[in-house]
């Protein structure tokens, strides 16, 4: 009778073709520490030379590289460099050890070589301890020793949570190191239980049976108390070079997004890390840096009591404050997750034909959740209290990239959420579409599972999950999300933005169609006037047409000011907030002239007089406000001058009496001066549109309420350099206080409100390092409502403006 047997270079290639990096091997010994129930994993790298370190040295024994002016070092000088490379975070008694085990200055340089190599291999080492349940000398000879052993495979088919169970892992220590030494013990026992294996012994160069190498586990030292347990791994003859820098890029990059880093301080509590003496921080990712994310998605699947499954969560892209609901339910979630094959057809021809999921696919894949967050690094900004540039945020943003990374009990299953790894076909997506920017490098995110290795199982040589139903189910759902909802989100807003600014561009050069519209009021008034008050007419006429010409004069000077501006995104605030300005002239304009006709209509002789002499008088009045967009497209755009905001604000005012007039407006403002140095072009349209917003919504209380009395309140205080705008209308409620200053975000219907004036009005203020934000004290005209909008023109302190409403 015969069997199979294997070389012993055989279990080589196993450990290099199952454990494919330091940071796997690392990741693994991790895993068993968990695995043992240990609540704490002690990682330490006992580096006094590095790998590299120790062949410079050789190099300069042999001459290879030099020391100064001579062709080759003495040993001597070798071992003075040597001493001058080890770190200041190695103990003292360590150095000393190491540099004695290199022997005498004066020895043969072949000798001392072997020293050197020799001191490196023992006295450089990786210990990763745990304590958990540790193991018995049984255990280390039926279980340990022997590779492929599935010791946990029973209890997590009973319902464990185990994060290994293929009996593969030991094999990182191998691809760490040349030398293994175990020290571990269980509690009760009273004596610790060894096994040193040296892997060498496993060489290519060795054509030996498996069965031929024999390591066999001893009882050690007694124990100081017997209850304890745990165990020690000991890593020696260190394959790779463990310097400082390479183990922290190791626990900052690959180790840190192995446990859970969504979770803060998750791995710190887990792992306590150190290279020599020196404490190392396994980082997180930032919250600030999520909470900056452009758009997001966030749900889970669940089951109800009966089994049903339900998706539940939402897309938000949050630049434009636009979300929606994720709610699919039973049969909607059995449809989303088919899986779509080609067949083909009698004639050729190929054809799409769907696979449905079997329930008890979805039964096997179980609860789920995902939280995915999408940067677009085209415009990415500083993030306050983490990074200083643009370019910061985005090596912050690639330092966690990848796209979304899958979890079990807070572990990482590996390779989800790797560089060469697009589960989710984002990439795919991403660079066969024009211009579609969600890929993996915008993309960070996880995806956290709770079904146990039995039913969504991970291959052995940790390449991701086996091919099941349940995996593909994971997978079709998660894509149905990134691609049918967050992306067409994404996608559908940005192209209501590209033509939200043609929009704001027509809407802005409406003035071409002014002097025609202006020439038909002329001459309609020619009509109705009686000859004897044609004087009269005459500087109506004039203003009309002075009224028609700066209109004209305007479109001109906003082509100019259009050219300059080569920033899109600037192209359309600008032009977006002289299209909202634009709606006050025109309704004014119409609504005067239209008044005007209508009085001439119904009245005769000094009724006639005083009407056209009101229409000149409104006439004056635009045209003051025609000289403010001057200030806007006759200036350059960027530059800043001094004047006194009192003016600014006294002048809007007047521009606007006759509207207050009209729905019974009562403003308080006590004209207090107040220089600033800004571009008054822009102060104007910020002003504008505070005040545009608060008339609104002092008209739609007036509508609903009986007997409201409107008020407006505008305040200037210079020693603060802060102008405040209130009103008594419904106020805001406080969980939008934020939320109204992004774009297309509005109350008002889609014909009467674009929801760009607020978001605007912030963009122009940032341009003068201001702030514009609603007062947060609710109450003040309206229980639990928010009435009270701050431009803030100093520091841009809000404590500063709170402290002053106290006084």
């Amino acid at each position: 009778m015969s069997s199979f047997t294997f070389s012993a270079r055989t279990i080589l290639e196993l450990g290099k073709e199952l454990i494919s990096s330091d940071e796997v091997a690392l990741y693994e010994l991790i895993k068993n520490g968990v695995d043992a129930g240990s609540k704490t994993i002690e990682i330490t790298a006992h580096i006094i030379l590095t790998k590299n370190e120790m062949q410079r040295a050789i190099d300069l024994l042999r001459g290879v590289i030099l020391i100064g002016d001579r062709k080759q070092a003495t040993v001597a000088d070798v071992v003075d460099q040597i001493a001058s490379w080890i770190p200041a975070s190695v103990k003292e008694d360590d150095k000393a050890t190491f540099l004695k085990a290199l022997g005498r200055p004066d020895q043969d340089p072949d000798a001392f070589e072997v020293s050197l190599r020799a001191a490196c291999r023992e006295l450089n080492w990786i210990d990763v301890e745990d304590f958990g349940s540790g193991m018995t000398l049984e255990h280390l000879e039926n279980v340990f020793l022997r590779i492929g052993t599935r010791s946990r495979r029973a209890e997590n088919i009973a319902g464990a949570r185990y994060l290994g169970d293929k009996g593969v892992g030991r094999l990182s220590t191998m691809r760490l190191g040349d030398r293994l030494e175990v020290l571990t013990g269980v509690s009760g026992e009273s004596h610790w239980n060894e096994l040193d294996i040296d892997w060498s012994k496993f060489s290519h160069d060795e054509e030996i049976d498996i069965s031929e190498i024999e390591f066999t586990p001893v009882k050690g030292a007694r124990k100081d108390d017997p209850k304890e347990s745990g165990t020690l791994i000991r890593i020696m003859g260190l394959q790779g070079d463990w310097s400082l820098d390479r183990f922290q890029e190791i626990l900052h990059d690959k180790i840190a997004r192995m446990v859970d880093p969504f979770e803060a301080g998750a791995a710190n509590k887990l792992l306590k890390v150190y290279h020599n003496s020196t404490r190392v921080i396994v980082p997180s990712v930032p919250k600030t840096l999520l909470d900056a994310a452009h758009a997001s998605a966030h749900g889970r699947l669940k089951f109800d009591k009966d089994g049903v499954p339900t998706l539940s969560g939402s897309v938000a892209y949050h630049r434009y404050g636009a979300d929606q609901a994720l709610n699919q339910v039973g049969a909607e979630i059995y449809s989303l997750a088919q899986t779509t094959v080609k067949r083909r057809g009698k004639k050729g021809q190929a054809a799409i034909q769907a696979q449905p999921i079997r329930p008890q696919a979805l039964a096997d894949l179980g609860e789920f959740d995902f939280d995915i967050y999408w940067f677009n690094r085209r415009i990415v900004e500083k993030v306050p209290s983490l990074t200083n540039s643009p370019s910061e945020t985005k090596q912050e943003i690639a330092n966690w990239s990848g796209g979304p990374m899958l979890y079990r009990h807070g572990f990482r299953v590996l390779p989800y959420g790797e560089p060469q790894d697009d589960w989710l076909q984002l990439d795919v997506a991403a660079f066969g579409a024009s211009g579609f920017k969600l890929n993996r490098q915008q993309v960070i995110g996880r995806v956290r599972v709770n079904s146990a290795h039995t039913a969504l199982g991970e291959q052995t040589n940790r390449q991701g999950l086996m091919d099941s139903d349940a995996a593909t189910a994971l997978r079709t759902i998660l894509m149905w999300v990134v691609h049918s909802e967050l992306r067409t989100l994404i996608n559908t807003i940005d192209d209501q933005e590209r033509l939200s600014k043609r929009d704001a561009e027509e809407r802005a050069l409406a003035f071409r169609d002014t002097q025609d519209e202006v020439q038909e009021i002329v001459a309609e008034l020619r009509a109705k006037v009686d000859p004897k008050a044609q004087p009269l007419v005459d500087k109506v006429a004039t203003g009309v047409d002075r009224l028609a010409d700066q209109c004209a004069g305007l479109v001109r000077r906003i082509d100019e000011a259009v050219k300059e501006v080569t920033d899109e995104r600037e192209k359309f605030v600008y032009l977006a907030g002289i299209g909202l300005m634009t709606d006050f002239i025109f309704h004014e304009l119409d609504r005067s002239v239209t008044y005007t006709l209508k009085l001439l209509a119904e009245s005769e002789g000094r009724n006639r007089d005083a009407a056209l002499r009101s229409l000149h008088g409104q006439l004056t009045t635009l045209q003051k406000r025609i000289s403010a967009f001057d200030d806007m497209t006759g200036e350059k755009r960027q530059s800043k001058s001094r004047f006194d905001l009192c003016d600014v604000v006294s002048d809007i005012l007047e521009v606007h009496e006759n509207e207050f007039n009209r729905h019974r407006i009562k403003v308080n403002f006590d004209p207090l001066p107040m220089p600033v140095k800004a571009v008054r072009g822009m102060t104007i349209q910020i002003i504008e549109n505070l005040l545009a917003n608060s008339l609104y919504w002092l008209k739609q209380q007036d509508r609903v309420q009986t007997g409201f009395e409107p008020e407006l309140w505008i305040e200037l205080d210079s020693s603060q350099q802060s102008l405040t705008i209130e009103d008594n209308g419904p106020g805001v409620a406080p969980e939008r206080r934020e939320i109204i200053f992004q774009p297309f975000i509005s109350s008002k219907p889609q014909a009467q409100g674009r929801g760009l004036g607020l978001y605007i009005s912030r963009e122009l203020a940032a341009y003068h390092d201001w702030q514009i934000y609603l007062d947060d004290e609710a109450g003040r005209k309206r229980p639990g409502r928010l009435n009270m909008f701050v431009l803030d023109m100093g520091d841009g302190n809000e404590a500063r403006i709170a402290n002053r409403r106290s006084d």
